[in-house]
Order: structure tokens, then sequence, then C-alpha cells
């Protein structure tokens, strides 16, 4: 498993495609696909798009077809998703489509490509990056659009999802598995910006008139640490939230999903998994409109209470506050007041041969997650330290949230201001959380734990 592919939600249910590759067959990437109906209980269901004879099926997105404006579901809604078509001959790419008027079976369709491979564009360069379509409708031109990138960005435009237009090209603005969509800033539909993911390592905020997006702001960091990668959104969520799920994994490590890489592991957990899906939103703050993400508000029903702690000092004499806790996943709050300078660590899934350590250095107001203790130092860009700002609030405080998974901790700081994923190797001994102030005195406010089992 990596990139999530067509994100929709659809009769109930919330549809995660996936790229999926077969390693019974040499050319079988195609849309792995999986259905909730809370976010958290996936039903896995045979693949729904396979390789056909223009080539694999890359990434891509899925909408709702609310009016039929496809001519394909008979007057009625279905979903149609535009992919990628992947040609091994010569690594060109083009776009495809398939639908379903169930959301369970899908049909390839007959005039695919839909858009054709560069070199067969009129008045457009032989460029072979040219994939991940991210399509969704335009309500003030009346029009579906398609953000196009692999390389430049490209937009395109569709009355019916089949026959497409061009309509603009960034030079300046190149990346692959872009997103775009709109959100409402500190809340008020009044007054809404557009955010271009870059992958979701990066994000920029601007205006989009149905042709072309025009960035108002730099590059942004969207998240923080290694293993956060091909973010996506989905169309039609309910209440017009805008959730959005990230692979978990990094393809720097120099191994496939797939395999085991020097000794290695990839784990049926980790390696081969999503991102905790994420609520954005956008927000003021002094340095302008930023993007934050929070745990879906779905993640809380399927949690139980382990432990609630009272206001409390953390010094380096402090007792450990979560000794009674076990090697279990949890979802862990803190929320403190640092001192001017001063330290703490949080070690996770420790044993005698592998550790992670999670810091906080007041001075510095910096978060930072140490993977150079935990094993598997030969594997390339594995050992690292990952650093995440993370400065007091207006109140003085810093906000923690820290999901702890047996091959992933995912961290929010300051209610998703900012956020660090990353990939694990627990040790076989692993214990429970350890939290120690290395120096200076921490004012704890508030400390509780929840299983995620």
């Amino acid at each position: 498993m990596n990139d999530p592919n067509g994100l929709v939600y659809f009769q109930g249910r919330w549809h995660l495609f996936y790229q999926y590759y077969d390693r019974a067959d040499v050319d079988g990437m195609q849309w792995g696909h999986a259905v909730s109906a809370d976010l958290f209980h996936w039903q896995y269901l045979p693949p729904a798009i396979r390789p056909d004879q223009h080539g694999q099926i890359w990434s891509g997105s899925a909408v709702v077809d609310h009016h039929d404006s496809s001519g394909l579901f008979g007057g009625k809604a279905g979903i149609v998703c535009l992919f990628t078509y992947w040609d091994k001959a010569d690594h060109r790419q083009c776009q495809g489509m398939a639908y379903s008027a169930d959301g369970s079976h899908f049909q390839t369709y007959a005039g695919n490509p839909v858009i054709p491979q560069l070199r067969r564009l009129a008045g457009h360069p032989d460029e072979k990056d040219f994939r991940d379509p991210k399509v969704f409708w335009h309500a003030p031109t009346a029009r579906w659009v398609m953000a196009v990138a692999g390389g430049k960005l490209r937009i395109f435009t569709s009355d019916d999802l089949i026959h497409w237009e061009f309509a603009s090209v960034a030079e300046d603005l190149q990346t692959e598995c872009p997103d775009l969509f709109a959100v409402p800033v500190d809340g008020d539909a009044g007054q809404t910006k557009w955010v271009l993911s870059g992958g979701g390592r990066w994000y920029m905020v601007g205006r989009f008139d149905g042709r072309r997006f025009t960035p108002e702001s730099d590059r942004i960091p969207m998240i923080h640490g290694p293993d956060y990668y091909a973010t996506q959104t989905w169309s039609d969520a309910p209440g017009g939230r805008r959730i959005g799920i990230a692979w978990l994994f990094s393809w720097t490590y120099g191994c496939a999903a797939t395999t085991m890489h020097k000794g290695f592991p990839i784990t049926p957990w980790a390696g081969n998994s999503q991102t905790v899906p994420v609520e954005f939103s956008l927000v003021s703050t002094h340095d302008g409109i930023r993007l934050k993400q929070q745990v879906v508000g779905e993640f809380d029903q399927i949690t139980r209470p382990l432990l609630q702690l009272e206001p409390r000092e953390l010094a380096p004499t402090t007792a450990n506050p979560l000794a009674a806790l076990a090697a279990t996943p949890l979802d862990i709050r803190l929320n403190f007041r640092p001192p001017a300078s001063g330290r703490f660590v949080l070690r996770l899934l420790s044993g005698a041969t592998r550790t992670h350590v999670l810091r906080y250095d007041a001075a510095k107001q910096m978060l930072s997650f140490d993977r150079t203790q935990a094993g598997f130092n030969h594997v390339q860009n594995f050992p690292g330290i990952y650093d995440m700002p993370l400065p007091p609030d207006s109140h003085g405080r810093v906000a923690l949230r820290i999901l702890l998974d047996y091959g992933s901790v995912e961290i929010f700081g300051n209610d998703g201001a900012a956020a660090m994923s990353v990939y694990i190797l627990p040790a076989p001994d692993a214990g429970g959380p350890v939290l120690a102030a290395k120096d200076g005195v921490f004012q704890i406010e508030s400390l509780t734990v929840r299983s995620l089992i």
C-alpha cells in the first residue's frame, strides 16, 4: 500500500482507494479499495481498477457525479474515478477514467484515455511527468476542474468528466500528488481561501478562479517528520468538512513497501498503512493564514480512558507520571507551561536495544523526535532527529497530542498548528512510556491518556 487515491463519500460510506501493488503481477499497480462507516473500521473490497492495455493504474481522485453530467448512470448519481495510466514502455503518463453506480463494482471507460499523453496534446511539450489528477466541482464556474502535476501544475476543465479542455499551466509550481481545495478562514463561510497541497509536504494559500491557482503565500511546511506523503482529502464529506489522510511511510529508505531491505522490516501495520484521518481548517495568525490539522472527532468514539492526572510539576526529581501504563497503543494529551529554559523527554516503546525519544526544549521552543537509537542505522535515511517548532500560545501554554500506535507516532501540537508523523520499530521488550524532565520545571496543567484498543 502507498498513496491514498479516490477519497470520496458516497451513499453513507467513506471510500478509500489506494495504490496497491500485486506482487503476483509484474505490471500489477492498481487501485485497492476499502470502505468505512466511521473512518476507522475498514472493510477491504476487491481491487477496484486493474491495469489494462493502456498501462498501470497510478494515483488519482474520485468524485460523486450527483446529476449524471457524464451520462453514465441513467440519470442517477455515481462515482467517477480519474487516474493516471503509466506506460511501462516509455514511462509517459496520461489520464484515464473509471466509474461505478453502486460504489463497489467499477468499469473502466471504453474511450480511455480521457486526456492523452502530453506529446499527443497540441501545443504541449513532450514531457512524461503528467500524473495524479485531482478532480473537483467548481461551483462559481459550474464546471469540473482537474489539477494534474507530477511536474508542472496543469489545470483542465470539463462539463461532463469525459471531455477535458486545457485551462492553464503554472511553470513555477511543480509537485506530485497535488490537492486543491477551498476552506473558510476562521470558520467564516464568507471568507474562503484555496489551499494547494504539494504532496502533503508543503502547502500554499491563494486564490483560484476556476482556471488558474494564484499563490498568496510562500510554500509552508504541512508536516514535520519523515513519514507522510501523498496527502489527499475526501470529496463530498458530510457537512462540507475537509478531511484528509496520507501514506505513513517514505521511499527514501531505499526499499519498496512490499519488501524487506537489508533486514529492515516492513510490518503488516507499518510501511503499509495510512495516517489517522485529520480535519483541515484555516486560521488567521500573526504570520498570516495558516492550515491546521486536527484528528477527526470520530476518533474519540473508538478509544477508552486509561489515566487522568491533576495539575502538577514535572521536575528532574519527579517520578514518571506514566509509570502505570503498559506499551499499548495510546492517545496521550499533555498540556503544560514551559519554563524559560529546560528540557523534558518522553521515551516511547523502548527496550534494551532500541529506543524512541521525544524531546521538548523550552529555550528553543522546539519539539524533536530522535530515531538515532531506534536500531537499523545501516538503512539509509532512517536514523535521524526530526524537529518541529512549537512555541507556547498567547497564554504561555503548549498542547501536545501524541498518537502512539504499533508502528507509528503521530504528533499534533497546539491544536493542530503543527504536526509530525514518524514510522517506528518497537523493541521486542518494549515497555511503557517514560516522561521525565532533564532540567527545568514544567507546569503540567493536564495529562490524560486513552487506549486505542
